[in-house]
């Protein structure tokens, strides 16, 4: 797993200036939530204001940078840090009531084993609740996110712009409902749930 410092500082730096549009759709993502809740690639830290107030979160991040600033916004929430990749959740099968994955499906190292250990560790009847930014369902535009993938990975700090998360789900036994709703031309943003069998 590739350390990424700098992607950190500049992802806190871009977060400042967030839309209320982005910050509506991680409203709805996460405080949806119920029960014992996995938050899935906490990042810095952005989704858990969201939370129900009375919510217990287990937050997972891998990179160290990005942990130690999701730890000064979990203060004084009820969010428990662990620092684990998404490939390799450290918890026991069916631990969870709800999993949260904002943003994140496209910068695992392997999305088919990051969405198996959610179903994973998730209950049966468990859900996802889910804001991503997904491969375009338009051909051309799919063709472009294929060619501009590895440049703007590399800028984006391993962000794939053409990740299929939606099939990716399907295919590992999930029911899922979204709508998009939200994105430019080569990112189209997804809003739903998918619910475990």
């Amino acid at each position: 797993m590739k350390r990424r410092p700098v992607f950190a500082r500049f992802y806190e730096w871009l977060s400042r200036g967030e839309d209320v549009m982005i910050r509506r759709f991680r409203a709805e993502a996460a405080g949806g939530a119920e029960g014992l809740i996995l938050e899935v690639g906490a990042g810095n830290g952005l989704n858990f204001a969201h939370y129900p107030k009375e919510a217990t979160v287990i937050a997972v991040e891998p990179q160290p940078a990005m942990l130690a600033r999701a730890r000064r916004r979990a203060s004084g929430r009820g969010v428990h840090l662990v620092r684990a990749a998404a490939e390799a959740l450290p918890f026991r099968d069916g631990a969870f009531d709800t999993a949260v994955v904002s943003l994140v499906m496209c910068s695992v190292a392997d999305q088919a084993r990051a969405v198996g250990e959610v179903a994973r560790t998730l209950r049966p009847g468990g859900t996802v609740r889910l804001f991503e930014h997904v491969r375009s369902s338009d051909p051309r535009t799919a063709r472009w996110q294929d060619r501009l993938n590895r440049p703007y990975g590399w800028f984006a700090g391993g962000c794939n712009l053409n990740r299929d998360t939606v099939g990716t789900l399907r295919a590992a036994g999930f029911g899922v409902r979204f709508r998009r709703v939200y994105g430019p031309a080569l990112a189209p943003h997804l809003l739903g749930t998918a619910r475990r069998p």
